[in-house]
């Protein structure tokens, strides 16, 4: 046996030794892949605190409360973060700071008049350093429920939902929550569950309706976008109604239509009217969109307006008074209105008391040649 022993122990150490290289060629290809991924991997708040000369924390604060710092400084970091293309993380600054999140809920924007609104919700934010988070719903109260839970999720500061919340289980959501909840667009028809901002629209359905009646139209008809779950179209539809009633005036279903608030959906709507009824010689619509699409009936089918019909809208769009001819309408400040909504919630986070529960915004009867 000890004639065997020199060969094993020879073959012995050359495994250890093959081992033991292998394990230095590992190590150093593992040590090179790290600073592979170091170089590679993105800026961080430290690097970019030592590439300015700076404090974490200073340069931290520069991305989540910008008006804290001097000038000079916070334009030294964006400088840094711009030059080696950082972009913090928002979500993760969410989480840390919940406080500066402002959750809302909008109806679908292509077919509303509704980004004016956000448009003043977003400008208010950005003065306050507040964060606008946004999710596109409908008028479902299924989808309203999921979309309010969602909103919970992110843990906000508050919210602000359009119109009248419909779920009662997102109410009582809402409620067991203790958050502070505007709700915008309606001010009229139910007490809201914190604070509502807007401008009743039974008035302003009411008003516009009251003033083709005092012109001297006779069979005022009404069209609307579909009004199931919509409170501030069923709002306008009363108000609609209760003008005519006030006047002694007839007040028919086949006086009235829901269609896709659409050009097209507006165009087809005063057809089937006059179709029903051609005694028919005004038609208010509950949005600029549909009443620019009788308009274009009109022209279409030689009607003159107004003399053979006239067409009244809501909304007071840019294209309102554009028009040919130019449009008679409600126009309803959307833009102070989302300003103000977030202007109150501000408030009520901070903590201010004896708010009143409902915010009243004007609005005004703009007549044009289309009555």
């Amino acid at each position: 046996m000890a004639g065997h022993a020199g060969p094993v122990r020879i073959a012995a150490i050359a495994h250890i030794r093959m081992r033991t290289q292998f394990h230095l060629e590992s190590t150093a290809m593992a040590v090179k892949k790290k600073r592979r991924r170091s170089a590679d991997a993105p800026h961080n708040v430290r690097t970019i605190a030592q590439a300015a000369g700076l404090s974490p924390i200073t340069v931290s604060r520069a991305f989540r409360n910008p008006g804290k710092l001097a000038p000079a400084t916070l334009a030294r970091i964006m400088k840094v973060a711009e030059g080696v293309g950082f972009v913090p993380d928002q979500i993760a600054s969410s989480m840390r700071s919940s406080s500066s999140l402002v959750g809302t809920i909008v109806p679908p924007l292509i077919n509303s008049g509704i980004a004016e609104q956000v448009q003043g919700m977003s400008d208010a934010c950005q003065e306050r350093n507040l964060q606008l988070l946004l999710i596109q719903g409908d008028f479902a109260v299924d989808a309203e429920e999921r979309a309010i839970r969602t909103l919970l999720g992110w843990r906000p500061a508050g919210l602000v939902l359009q119109a009248f919340v419909q779920s009662p289980r997102a109410v009582t959501l809402l409620r067991s929550n203790g958050l502070p909840v505007i709700e915008i667009s309606e001010i009229a028809g139910r007490d809201p569950i914190d604070i509502a901002v807007g401008v009743s629209n039974f008035d302003t359905a009411f008003s516009m309706t009251t003033r083709l009646a005092e012109i001297g139209y006779k069979r005022i008809a009404f069209v609307s976008a579909p009004i199931h779950g919509n409170d501030r179209l069923q709002q306008r539809r009363i108000g609609y109604r209760k003008a005519l009633e006030s006047r002694n005036m007839p007040v028919a279903e086949r006086l009235e239509i829901e269609m896709p608030i659409t050009s097209a959906g507006g165009s087809e709507a005063l057809n089937i009217l006059k179709l029903r009824d051609p005694t028919i010689d005004a038609v208010f619509f509950s949005s600029d969109v549909l009443a620019i699409g009788g308009v274009q009936e009109c022209h279409r089918r030689g009607w003159r307006i107004p003399q053979d019909v006239a067409i009244a809208g809501y909304g007071d769009t840019e294209l309102a008074a554009q028009l040919y001819p130019r449009l008679t309408t409600v126009r309803v400040p959307r833009y102070q209105m989302g300003r103000k909504s977030i202007e109150v919630l501000a408030r009520r986070i901070a903590g201010e008391a004896g708010l009143p529960k409902q915010v009243a915004m004007p609005f005004v009867i703009v007549e044009r040649e289309t009555t």
